[in-house]
């Protein structure tokens, strides 16, 4: 099968060389790490950055805009990306097919590994102290939040996960894990050395944010608007980490094999039809 792969991270590099290692013809224009080649009049199977656009350019350092990608697509088209957002009805105008990997199994999943790597990661560049011991809350047990805790358990902390749902907290208990209810935090929060949220709403506010600890690092992994608010953050002399993207910085050939091949199953299924 042939590949034209657009624009952002490194993630896209190692797609596209995943998928000419297993022999297919892959073209790529905007990749980090790739050669550009002249894009064609017509695209079949286009592969777009994870997540695609920023406003109406595609994400990436080569800024490709959205009228470059459109007038080269129709009804044989097939377009692959992740928070492909409205882009998606201005594809469907020109009648191709669209599919937004950003929330498909197993992909979502399996991107939480990387995700949960990143932010320890991340956590130990902002914080003078191990992990080992430390005090964690985990905002959230969906599956980021559970591979995180688990992770961190791993490694020692001290991980209390704070979380709505009664088999969730039965299952993180199970687990060894000590759990809170979300927003209200019974525990307290002045104990806590390192927050991860990974609920994309407000759990966190100002003033619950003002009882943690002055040293205590706050990690952001959700996507927008995020659990807490980084002004009021910042505001409490507070250290605040907001990390999109993670796989993509800490993990860019794990995350890149994966989304190829997610396209491929769904390429795969698609064929089986």
């Amino acid at each position: 099968m042939e590949f034209w792969i657009l624009g952002g991270d490194e993630r896209n590099r190692w797609a596209a060389e995943y998928l000419c290692g297993i022999g297919h013809e892959v073209h790529t224009f905007g990749v980090p790490g790739c050669s550009d080649e002249p894009m064609p009049l017509y695209m079949e199977r286009t592969v777009l950055p994870f997540p695609s656009f920023q406003g109406a350019l595609l994400r990436g350092v080569s800024a490709i805009p959205i009228e470059e990608i459109l007038h080269r697509v129709d009804g044989d088209s097939t377009i692959f990306g992740g928070l492909i957002g409205t882009w998606a009805q201005a594809f469907a105008h020109r009648k191709a097919r669209v599919f937004d990997l950003y929330s498909s199994e197993p992909l979502t999943t399996a991107n939480a590994v990387p995700t949960a790597e990143g932010a320890i990661c991340l956590a130990k560049e902002h914080s003078p102290i191990t992990l080992h011991g430390a005090s964690c809350l985990v905002l959230g047990y969906g599956r980021v939040g559970k591979i995180l805790a688990a992770k961190l358990q791993a490694l020692s902390a001290h991980v209390t996960v704070a979380l709505r749902k009664a088999p969730d907290q039965a299952l993180a208990e199970a687990l060894g894990l000590v759990t809170d209810r979300i927003c209200v935090y019974s525990r307290g929060l002045e104990q806590y050395e390192f927050v991860f949220n990974t609920v994309p709403a407000e759990v966190l506010t100002g003033e619950q944010m003002a009882c943690l600890r002055k040293d205590c690092v706050l990690l952001e992994l959700a996507s927008a608007p995020g659990g807490f608010s980084r002004t009021q953050c910042e505001a409490l002399g507070l250290t605040c980490c907001h990390a999109p993207g993670l796989p993509g910085k800490y993990a860019p050939k794990t995350a890149g094999i994966l989304y190829a091949q997610s396209i491929l199953t769904l390429l795969q299924k698609e064929d089986s039809l």
